[in-house]
Formats: structure tokens, C-alpha cells, sequence
């Protein structure tokens, strides 16, 4: 059965788009545009509303993009979002997470009660979010708080499990393949 990315080529490269690509590999830190990203090149409004959330969300802010990574591993694995899953875990090891970290992100949706607890406390708190956004409390806010996260902190991880719901559906919804590029790179990993 053909899906819809597998209906969808390359898009047109106009200059619009050949800087938004430059923005996308840039931001990611990625050798070659997603085909996340490409697919939506079709469409340059709705991709104009789509590459903000991985600039101002995944690429800048406070918050160490390892653990903003670990939570998109956690959520996309959640979601059964293959595409996220695949993209994130390369980006993740690319940033020094270890193999163990990685699996027990996609097979629990959280770290080991052994790894750093702050970090723990952050995902588990996304993951939550990401299925019952509704939960969040006080209590999360100042459980957060004396791990020793920040209020803009706490905030970018609540972003991050918006995102990355968003992204998921995105992905999903469209049937991205997996690059090549991610393919290989996850294949490395898994051979050292």
C-alpha cells in the first residue's frame, strides 16, 4: 500500500525553501534535510508553522539538548512513532547517550531509577504529559524545582512533550520513511 510520503518525492526548490532546509540541517545538526521535513516542503505555509517548534523548542532554549532528545525518544516510542523514534535515538547517541539509556527510553518511556534523577524526574514528567496533559500540579512544579530545575526549565519540558506529541502525529500521519542517513547512523551505533 502506498502511503503518503511514499507518494511524495522531492519537493520543488525554491529559494524559500533551500534556506529553510539550510535552517533545518543546521539547527539539527544534520548532514542532510529529514524527510520529515522534506514531505512538508509541499506545503511551504504549513512547513513555516512546523520548523519554529524544532528551532525555539528542540534546537535553543535552557534546557541540555541530550535530555530534550531522550524526551522525544520516550514520547515518540510511546506514540509507536517509528519515524521520531529512529531520528532522535541517532541525534541522542550523537550527543553521548549510552546504548542502555537509549533502550530503556524506548522500551519503558523513562531512564533507569539509576541514572541521574533530575533527568529521570523530567521525562517521566513529559511522558505523563504527553498522555494526560491535564495532570500536571503544583507539586510537579515543586518537585521539579528542587531537583533544581528552573521555571523556564520546567516550562521547556512541558514544551517538549507538546512538541513532541506534535511531531509524532505529523510523522504518523504522513507515513514518513526513515531515512537512509538515520538508518546507517543507527546501524553504526549498534555495531561499536
Amino acid at each position: 500500500m502506498k502511503t503518503i510520503s511514499t507518494l511524495i518525492d522531492n519537493p520543488t526548490i525554491t529559494p524559500e525553501l533551500k534556506t529553510t532546509f539550510e535552517t533545518i540541517k543546521e539547527e539539527l545538526g544534520a548532514p542532510f534535510v529529514p524527510h520529515f521535513f522534506q514531505i512538508w516542503g509541499y506545503n511551504a505555509t504549513a512547513l513555516q508553522g512546523i520548523v519554529p517548534a524544532m528551532k525555539y523548542i528542540l534546537g535553543s532554549g535552557v534546557l541540555d539538548r541530550r535530555l530534550k532528545e531522550m524526551i522525544m525518544i520516550a514520547i515518540s516510542s510511546l506514540k509507536k512513532c517509528n519515524y521520531c523514534e529512529t531520528a532522535h535515538q541517532v541525534f541522542c547517541f550523537s550527543m553521548g547517550a549510552l546504548p542502555e539509556q537509549i533502550e530503556y527510553l524506548v522500551n519503558s518511556h523513562t531512564l533507569p531509577d539509576s541514572d541521574d534523577p533530575k533527568d529521570k524526574a523530567a521525562i517521566d514528567f513529559a511522558v505523563r504529559l504527553s498522555k494526560h496533559p491535564n495532570t500536571s500540579s503544583k507539586e510537579d512544579f515543586e518537585k521539579l524545582q528542587a531537583l533544581g530545575f528552573s521555571k523556564a526549565e520546567i516550562l521547556e519540558v512541558i514544551a517538549m512533550s507538546g512538541m513532541a506529541v506534535f511531531y509524532s502525529h505529523l510523522a504518523d500521519a504522513t507515513k514518513i520513511t526513515i531515512d537512509e542517513g538515520f538508518k546507517a547512523a543507527l546501524s553504526n551505533t549498534e555495531t561499536t
